[in-house]
């Protein structure tokens, strides 16, 4: 049955974000989106995210989307109801449509179209979302804020952007899914009341200087992480990809597991390589196993460190120290992430050392407590309190890690921001860029934080 004041009931899917103090799921149910953008990147990223996290309701005016994310789209929402108006929004008549919206996104880079939905916000009072990406023909990234009409400042000015006539398709796949992730968590608080993001968040890099084509990557852990990871790594040229997961697809995965609609019951790891392959034809293997000891890790350039234990965390670092491995390791919880990269030749410390794992299991043992058991009380701790909002970000992961691997509750958006600057941290470690750290977090006095630092400065 379905109450028209509270929209659809919740499906069993969306278990897993529930469980967060103050979720709603009804307001993202109810919610229309406007989303207006100029090629197929970052709209259909988040399009598909926003369907897996239970929205239903989409007006796009874009003049194209990418087939596959629109496919991923009506997968996991069946009821999924939106109209996509195929070209550029570059007059007042079909931003009318818009007046219904919920909440605006703004993905394009035409200043006419930022001023025609500027001013669509405006005179209807519609909260809007704005990410633009960089323009600078040597460098890639985005900046994103929020405006809600009635707080005018000189933040405007930057949210239109220079070029009037002629957009730029934003064809970087890495930062365009962080942008759209963080576009997302933001038209969430927007529609919870939660304060909204009103400084700009900026992340640009030197646009990366080496191909991933023949790049041989190992994925280890094929969930959320996984599916990010591994998705923004091929749209970016890898091709080459062994996925290492023992689990199976379980149906509350499918809130923030995004290619896995049609694989209830499934081996994860084997599931993903399948969609990787036919949807981006990617040369995908998935191996229905965790790594240990004996796993032989000697083909692969690269590890990913997607998984969600400490055990298998520590010993991947322990490995990649070993063995002159590249490690990307991510870790994400309800409302933050984290990104800790190792290079063998210039990083000085390796993700375990970062996040003194050691010193979390032995503390661990020490109290004889489980590793479920620990991490769940970390999570409900840092949950309920939360660092302060003045305290340096990158500063609040490593006395609270053990909540970056808490599976439970969890949610798409973390995920799908954090799997993608994996992809995007390896290219700029490949690019010769020094080890690189991340760290994400949407906390609701202060709105989104993103920071990003060199490992020799920690």
């Amino acid at each position: 049955m379905t109450d028209a004041s509270r929209g659809p009931q919740p499906h069993i899917r969306h278990h897993r974000q529930q469980l967060i103090p103050g979720w709603r799921q009804e307001k993202l149910a109810l919610a229309q989106v406007g989303i207006v953008g100029d090629g197929p990147y970052p709209a259909s990223f988040f399009l598909a995210a926003a369907s897996a996290l239970g929205m239903r309701r989409f007006l796009i005016i874009c003049p194209e989307l990418h087939p596959a994310f629109v496919n991923v789209a009506q997968a996991l929402e069946p009821t999924l109801e939106w109209v996509h108006l195929r070209g550029w929004l570059t007059h007042s008549a079909p931003a009318a449509l818009l007046t219904t919206s919920s909440v605006l996104v703004d993905f394009s880079q035409l200043g006419l179209t930022n001023k025609i939905l500027f001013n669509t916000a405006r005179a209807h009072s519609i909260p809007l979302v704005t990410v633009r990406c960089t323009t600078d023909p040597s460098k890639s990234g985005f900046r994103f804020w929020s405006y809600t009409p009635g707080k005018e400042s000189a933040i405007i000015q930057a949210m239109v952007s220079q070029r009037s006539l002629s957009a730029v398709d934003w064809q970087d796949a890495a930062t365009a899914m962080a942008a759209a992730g963080l576009a997302l968590e933001e038209v969430k608080r927007v529609l919870f009341g939660q304060p909204q993001t009103f400084a700009p968040v900026e992340y640009v890099r030197p646009n990366p200087r080496t191909s991933l084509e023949n790049l041989r990557v190992a994925v280890v852990g094929a969930g959320a992480l996984g599916n990010f990871a591994a998705s923004t790594l091929t749209l970016c040229g890898c091709r080459y990809l062994t996925l290492f997961d023992s689990d199976r697809v379980d149906v509350t995965n499918l809130n923030r597991q995004i290619f896995f609609a049609h694989d209830i019951g499934s081996p994860k790891a084997p599931a993903l390589a399948h969609r990787l392959n036919t949807l981006f034809g990617a040369h995908a293997r998935g191996v229905a196993q965790s790594v240990d000891e004996r796993t032989d890790l000697s083909p692969f350039d690269v590890v990913l460190d997607c998984v969600d234990n400490f055990e298998t965390r520590r010993l991947l670092s322990l490995r990649a120290q070993q063995e002159g491995k590249i490690l990307i390791s991510g870790g994400t919880g309800p409302d933050k992430g984290q990104v800790v990269a190792f290079h063998p030749h210039r990083s000085r410390h390796t993700p375990a050392q970062l996040l003194d794992l050691d010193g979390i299991l032995s503390k661990r043992q020490r109290n004889g407590q489980t590793a479920r058991t620990r991490e769940k009380r970390v999570q409900e701790k840092t949950m309920q309190r939360g660092p302060p909002s003045d305290t340096p970000l990158e500063k609040t992961f490593t006395a609270s890690a053990s909540c970056l691997v808490q599976a439970d509750p969890s949610v798409v958006m973390s995920n799908q921001i954090i799997g993608a600057f994996m992809a995007d941290v390896l290219r700029r470690m490949l690019s010769g860029e020094p080890s690189v750290l991340i760290f994400y977090e949407s906390r609701e006095p202060h709105g989104v934080r993103l920071v990003s630092v060199d490992d020799t400065n920690w």
